[in-house]
């Protein structure tokens, strides 16, 4: 059988919409583009089965603080963002909370630098 996605990652708790379903999410190109039926076939480039653990859609998290530069004694970008991505987030919108404060285009421009850096 031809293989349909890059990856589909099976587990007992698929938490959708509509409420948690057993199956398997198929991957194409970086994206979710299938749910599957655990008795169904889902031929893949890679699978993954992690039985009982939940595979839920990532979180947005629109307001955080990483305070960087100027406090990253409190947190910084790599802090920030790998706890972010422990707790299931998958993008932030980072609020500056910095020193010195970004309040000009130019300042906006230096933080975006800095978070890339």
């Amino acid at each position: 059988m031809p293989v349909e996605y890059d990856l589909v990652v099976a587990s007992k708790r698929i938490l959708t919409p509509s409420g948690w379903f057993s199956g398997q999410v198929g991957i194409r190109g970086g994206k979710v583009v299938a749910l599957v039926a655990a008795a169904e076939e889902a031929p893949a480039a890679r699978r993954v089965e992690v039985g009982e653990k939940p595979v839920i859609p990532g979180v947005i998290d629109t307001h955080v603080h990483f305070r960087d530069p100027g406090y990253t004694y409190k947190e910084d970008f790599e802090s920030g963002t790998r706890a972010a991505a422990a707790g299931g987030v998958t993008t932030v919108f980072d609020m500056p909370n910095v020193k010195p404060p970004t309040t000009t285009a130019e300042r906006l421009r230096a933080h975006l630098a800095n978070a890339m850096a």
